[in-house]
């Protein structure tokens, strides 16, 4: 089950004061925690109302002239027609936190001010992280703009400053859409200029990892990061970087064994009060790699073991379509069974079939996505109560027309089965597939229940761990009441792909991505019977995450190399990597399709206007394509505009994302539509206009 918190964007003004010699820059590494701060500027009088994207980005160009300090005062700050005054702030942590300091404003700006002190010319790097868009001055020149909406990551935007000798004035400028916000800025030092190139090399961002080298970034050095910069750019597969390292005078250096690079990853949580992370991969059916870092329990200091048992949310479904294929194999029902024939007075239940509950193609709205869900999530619900809760809302959208993951129809799927079976769901699931595969410490998880083992869930909430909301799990039912062990969810991965769950015809059915009412794969996500279908470096991953307040979970399998890889965590937001593509990387680098690095300085002769226009993304709506200033630009639906970068001729790339778009031309040259690719998501979008 997925747990979606809106991001929102301010717009923030800073100012640092650092003092320089002049043979060396004195930088400490440290976040900036003391500013002069002006605000909170609302773009609407309302600041309940949401306003519109375009209303957002024009509130967010605008022109800061250098202000003009008094006795040590900054001077009133004149913006949008209106006069803010300074106060002085100093944070108690590295995050500036805008929801505590401004009240919760929504869709507002705010400014903070400092003066640099450099005792010669000189290049500085200034690292920051926002909650969301940024632009920055200095001495009254926009050195960087960027219009996204992100959360906040300390260290996202690199920005290389050129200060003069005497006072400078630095001004940086954040946006927030919604949800909490706020940043996080920095000078690096040596080693904050090491850890960067390591992550530079890693993405593959050449001109960045030139600036850092430049700056005197250890090329052999790994930093605060994991792994030095040529390693990272090894398990990643760009060859490209790798060759740059080496000829800047990289040692040509290897990666070490999967087992020493998975430990390394989690090093940072060894012998910390922190929550766990457990993992488990196996490949060709054996377990190649095992392990459990941190607490299930912090206050009692209970560490996790492969047997801890966690709540594995979504990952559930696997097993309600599973039960569901059952019995389509025992003839009990069809995948073609309407709504209608198990909850006769469901509306518009003649409509929805078995197989659009599956596949998140049914329109009926997701319980979890009402705004009443969070007020009731940890008091105990029926069955009945629960259909109640969300039958009577609209759909969506028409069944097939559309997939949208829904909590709905999983819930639904999970009360069939127990309609069909005369059983409850716990004991159907017990008998048919946990008892037979020996999945002892797996289960539908009750909250009267006390398991032996069990971990916690946490949510990080400033500097520390606090117990995470507790869901009664029956509003979770068969969408992702379940619980279990990375052992237990390895034996069911192995089970299934060994063909010892479904039919092989099944099985096919189940991986296979839908298709729409239009006849064309769904846009949003590629997903089968309880099985999402992604593809990572060439490698088909099959696979599923859940997610709910206080536990992630992931379990993957990549079938060309017999891998499966778990991993479970108790706490939200994550602490430590969860990615399966991660771990894999470590395993199947040299199985895996090289990716090319990439650099903004790359061009062509090609005129930019040639891509202006809307292009048909299908139900994600219109990519609108546009130039300004001589850069190119892209907004699909209502989401923010982004700068795209030219990567060779016709192919641009997001820098926000790993996302990239090549533009395609019909014989006569002109362009007519563009394949757009993130992660396992492709799409041809044709250009509308």
């Amino acid at each position: 089950m997925r747990i979606l918190h809106p991001t929102r964007i301010l717009l923030i003004a800073l100012a640092i004061t650092l003092q320089f010699s002049t043979n060396a820059q004195q930088y400490d590494g440290k976040a900036i925690r003391s500013w002069w701060l002006a605000g909170p500027d609302l773009i609407a009088r309302d600041s309940s109302a949401k306003p519109s994207m375009a209303v957002m980005q024009s509130f967010f160009i605008d022109t800061i002239n250098a202000i003009k300090i008094t006795k040590g005062k900054p001077s009133t700050l004149n913006v949008h027609a209106k006069n803010l005054q300074w106060f002085q702030y100093r944070s108690g942590s590295d995050i500036i936190d805008f929801d505590s300091i401004f009240k919760k404003a929504d869709y507002a700006s705010a400014y903070a001010l400092k003066e640099i002190k450099a005792s010669a010319d000189h290049t500085a790097y200034l690292a920051l992280g926002s909650d969301d868009a940024v632009r920055v001055w200095l001495n009254g020149k926009l050195v960087h703009n960027m219009m996204t909406a992100r959360g906040l990551n300390p260290d996202d935007d690199l920005i290389p400053i050129q200060l003069l000798k005497g006072n400078n004035q630095l001004i940086i400028k954040v946006q927030d859409v919604e949800g909490a916000w706020g940043f996080t800025a920095r000078f690096l030092e040596k080693e904050g200029l090491t850890t960067m190139l390591g992550k530079a090399a890693a993405s593959g961002n050449i001109d960045e990892a030139g600036q850092l080298l430049n700056a005197g970034a250890n090329i052999n050095d790994k930093g605060k990061g994991i792994f030095t910069p040529i390693v990272s750019a090894k398990l990643k597969g760009r060859d490209d970087m790798v060759n740059l390292l080496i000829a800047k005078g990289a040692k040509n250096e290897d990666p070490a064994s999967p087992v020493i690079l998975v430990n390394k990853l989690y090093d940072s949580i060894k012998g910390k009060p922190y929550p766990a992370i457990s993992l488990l991969v196996a490949q060709d059916g054996k377990i190649i790699y095992e392990n459990s870092f941190g607490y299930a329990d912090i206050e009692n200091k209970v560490p996790a073991t492969f047997l801890t048992k966690f709540r594995i949310g979504s990952i559930t479904k696997q097993f309600i379509a599973s039960g569901i294929l059952k019995f389509e194999e025992q003839g009990k029902l069809q995948l073609s069974d309407k709504l209608s024939k198990y909850f006769p007075d469901f509306p518009r239940g003649n409509e929805v079939t078995i197989h659009h509950l599956l596949t998140h193609t049914s329109g009926i709205h997701s319980f979890t996505n009402t705004d009443s869900f969070y007020a009731r999530v940890s008091k105990p619900v029926s069955n009945e109560e629960l259909l109640n809760f969300f039958k009577d809302i609209p759909y969506d959208f028409d069944p097939g027309d559309q997939l949208m993951y829904n909590n709905s129809g999983y819930f639904l799927l999970g009360y069939i089965i127990e309609k069909v079976s005369g059983k409850k769901l716990a004991t159907y699931l017990k008998e048919t597939f946990f008892d037979p595969l020996q999945m002892k410490n797996t289960g539908i998880y009750d909250n009267a229940v006390k398991l032996e083992t069990e971990a916690k869930g946490y949510q990080k909430v400033g500097n520390s761990y606090q117990p995470a909301l507790n869901w009664d799990m029956s509003w979770a039912a068969g969408a992702g009441a379940m619980y279990s062990t990375v052992e237990d969810l390895y034996k069911w991965n192995e089970a299934l792909f060994a063909g010892k769950i479904l039919s092989e015809k099944n099985r096919h059915l189940a991986f296979t991505p839908v298709t729409l009412n239009n006849g064309q794969k769904a846009p949003t996500m590629s997903y089968g019977y309880g099985w999402a279908i992604n593809n990572y470096r060439g490698q088909e991953v099959i696979e599923h995450s859940g997610g709910l307040d206080g536990f992630i979970s992931q379990l993957a399998r990549y079938p060309q190399s017999n891998m499966t890889i778990v991993m479970l965590t108790n706490v939200t937001p994550p602490q430590a990597e969860i990615s399966p593509n991660r771990l894999a990387e470590f395993y199947l680098c040299q199985k895996m399709d090289k990716q090319k690095s990439y650099s903004t300085k790359a061009s062509d002769s090609t005129n930019l206007a040639d891509y202006i226009g809307d292009y048909n993304f299908q139900t994600l709506g219109l990519m609108k394509i546009t130039v300004e200033e001589n850069k190119l630009f892209a907004k699909l639906g209502s989401q923010p505009r982004f700068e795209i970068f030219s990567s060779g001729k016709d192919e641009f790339f997001w820098k926000v994302v790993e996302a990239k778009m090549k533009f395609l031309r019909n014989e006569q040259g002109k362009v007519i539509s563009g394949d757009f690719e993130q992660g396992g998501f492709k799409i041809n979008a044709p250009k509308v206009n």
